[in-house]
């Protein structure tokens, strides 16, 4: 294991003081390869009503309007399609429980004798379908998977419930030897927001990861979006159903080959150096917050180690080579209960007097600032929605749209332009619009597209 630290290679000489991008990137072993540690796996799944409400393909549902069972009906002053199909009439469809419920048996397939496992249900209750059991046990979750559609938990959705009823279990095969995931699954806006924030800071003090799971266009992305960043865990969008399957297997193949356990970074810099600003750029983008002068990074997936952006506020210095921070990563090996320092580089910089230097840039590091000004300006765009400053928002989604275009990621960028377009005209975003783009630039630091 090793640290690579990357700032500009000159600064100018100046009275000023300067900003300074430090990138700094783990670099696993070559020989690196998953632990095959054991997992406790907790899994919360949505079962409201909505989860079982049959997809109808663009056929179908011209068919049905067809025939005269589709109708349009004004309900709260907006018009929608109202569906009322006879009890002799039967309409193939699936819907997001079906699957779910290949999802799960995905989960199955994965499960070896050595791991751990539960299943929760939630919507306006929460309902224990399996409890804590042996990976030799697998066909409990196959058969729980079937009746996930055939129970009755209300109308509303309290995944706060869910979460809580999973981690009593969790905490069951709870162990430092254990790779220890939740993974939360909805398509719906919950209650009490509050108690799942709760849930989430409880499971992190257990050493338990939480991985969020949305579905459709009907949920609330800032909130599992902020739980997964909160815990470390992974947080996955699908906007069609038929992905749900793979959007698990993702998720448990990432888990599978976790070698170190809860790194961070530890930042000690002079006095005159102040980090004004950090950010995790692989595997996702997101903005850390560091506790003293700690940033988590959380569990290292050799395919994708982590890298963090950092700001530095430097002084003005005379011509020389000056440290601005010394920087120490900390990781527990397998079986571990405490962390321990694994690796420590100094980031280092240049005074020049020679303005050509001054002007000289890393590409690397330079890509890494560009991905995240662009994150940036898209956060800031919502933060002016929140404030009611829609022109502001607007002027944003357009500057980080075209910059989005310029660094190749088209259809992202074309995504951006279109909803500012719309918040223009009509003073808000879709809500695949504002989904697509919550969670696409996040992953800006992968290939693009279009």
């Amino acid at each position: 294991m090793k640290l690579v630290c990357t700032t500009n290679p000159f600064i100018p000489v100046t009275q000023q003081r300067h900003l300074v991008y430090a990138l700094i990137e783990v670099v696993p072993d070559p020989d690196s390869t998953g632990l095959a540690a054991p997992l406790n796996l907790g899994l919360v799944v949505d079962a409201s009503r909505s989860m079982s409400i049959p997809i109808l393909s663009e056929a179908q549902f011209l068919d049905l309007r067809r025939k005269g069972f589709a109708k349009q009906v004004t309900v709260d002053g907006v018009r929608v399609w109202q569906i009322e199909v006879p009890k002799n009439t039967h309409v193939e469809a699936s819907t997001n429980m079906d699957f779910t419920k290949q999802a799960l048996g995905v989960v199955a397939d994965f499960l070896r004798p050595n791991d751990r496992f539960s299943l929760v249900a939630f919507a306006q209750d929460a309902l224990l379908m399996v409890r804590t059991s042996s990976g030799t046990q697998k066909e409990l979750l196959r058969e729980a998977a079937t009746r996930l559609d055939q129970i009755d938990l209300g109308d509303d959705t309290f995944m706060a419930r869910g979460m809580e009823k999973g981690l009593e279990q969790m905490r069951v095969a709870l162990s430092p030897e254990r790779i220890n995931r939740m993974i939360v699954l909805t398509d719906g806006h919950t209650q009490e927001m509050h108690a799942c924030y709760e849930c989430v800071r409880e499971a992190k003090k257990a050493g338990i990861v939480v991985s969020t799971m949305g579905l459709g266009l009907d949920f609330n992305e800032e909130l599992l979006i902020s739980l997964a960043d909160v815990s470390g865990g992974n947080a996955y969008f699908a906007d069609e159903p038929h992905e749900i399957p793979e959007v698990f297997r993702q998720e448990l193949t990432q888990v599978k080959s976790i070698t170190w356990r809860d790194l961070s970074l530890t930042l000690t810099c002079p006095a005159d150096v102040t980090l004004r600003r950090a950010h995790r750029v692989t595997p996702t983008i997101a903005a850390l917050d560091a506790e003293g002068n700690r940033l988590t990074l959380g569990d290292l997936q050799p395919a994708t180690p982590p890298s963090v952006l950092l700001e530095l506020v430097v002084p003005g210095r005379t011509a020389g080579t000056y440290r601005l921070a010394q920087v120490t990563l900390h990781g527990r090996p397998p079986g571990a209960q405490q962390t321990q320092p694994l690796v420590e580089e100094n980031v280092l910089v240049r005074y020049s007097e020679r303005p050509s230097e001054g002007r000289q840039s890393n590409a690397r590091l330079m890509d890494a600032v560009q991905k995240v000004s662009a994150f940036k300006l898209h956060t800031q765009a919502m933060e002016e929605i929140e404030r009611g400053n829609m022109a502001g928002a607007t002027r944003r989604l357009r500057a980080a749209g075209e910059r989005l275009i310029e660094m190749g990621q088209h259809d992202l960028g074309q995504t951006m332009l279109t909803e500012a377009e719309l918040m223009e005209q009509e003073g808000q975003m879709s809500a695949e619009g504002t989904k697509k783009l919550r969670y696409g630039t996040r992953k800006l630091s992968k290939p693009p597209t279009g």
